[in-house]
Formats: C-alpha cells, sequence, structure tokens
C-alpha cells in the first residue's frame, strides 16, 4: 500500500548490472538501450501525467503497464515497484486519491533517473 512506502527520493536507486548481464558487456548495447529509453520514456511519463490529471483511470493503468518493464530493465526497481503500485490503483479504481501524489515522487525521480542515465551513456561513448 501507499501509505508504508515513503515518498522521499532516497528510496530510489539505479542499479544496471542486469543492463550489463543482458548487453553481455557490449557498451554499444547498453548506448542504444538507454538512448531508447531515453528517447521514450519522458513521452510515457508526460501522458501518464495528463491521465492521472483527467483521471483516466484505465488508460493511466496501461501506460504504467508499459513503463514498469523499462524501469526494471534501467534497474530501478524500486521506481518500477511504484509505478506497479499506481498501475493497481488505477486498474482496480482503488486509492485513486493516492495516484497523483505517488505519481509525483516517482516523476521527480524520472528527472533524476534521465540526467543519470544521460551522464552514463556519455561515459560508455568515451570508453
Amino acid at each position: 500500500m501507499a501509505e508504508n512506502l515513503p515518498l522521499n527520493k532516497p528510496e530510489y536507486k539505479i542499479d544496471l548490472t542486469y543492463l550489463r548481464d543482458v548487453s553481455s558487456g557490449s557498451n554499444e548495447f547498453m548506448i542504444e538501450m538507454i538512448e531508447l529509453f531515453l528517447q521514450q520514456t519522458p513521452a510515457y511519463f508526460e501522458q501518464l501525467n495528463q491521465l492521472i490529471i483527467d483521471e483516466n483511470w484505465s488508460k493511466a493503468a496501461e501506460i504504467a503497464h508499459k513503463i514498469k518493464p523499462t524501469l526494471a530493465f534501467m534497474g530501478a526497481d524500486a521506481a518500477k515497484d511504484r509505478m506497479a503500485e499506481i498501475e493497481n490503483y488505477a486498474r482496480n479504481l482503488t486509492n485513486t486519491d493516492t495516484i497523483a501524489t505517488l505519481f509525483k515522487s516517482l516523476n521527480e525521480f524520472s528527472e533524476e533517473l534521465f540526467v543519470k542515465l544521460s551522464e552514463v551513456k556519455k561515459e560508455l561513448e568515451a570508453s
């Protein structure tokens, strides 16, 4: 439940171990996956934000469902879990009054995530 998860940012971390494992150490593959994430995910976050504002819960659940695996792929497990929570609340029409607050916390983290992944991408390109 949302009440059990703190809304502060420290719970959100990224761990690129999974991405490194799937890429078999290929910097090129990691760069491609990070680029794809950085190109697509911000638009999904914007779309989800608007759907939450509009209280379009069925579409919000669909978009949250699309975002979830990308967060997992980038090693943002706590963010993935929070997105799953948003998806479940929206899909089941439960705790809908908490979705905007949950998303706000997640959205703030996503901005940091995009910056961090851009930095990682630059480092990979330089090596």
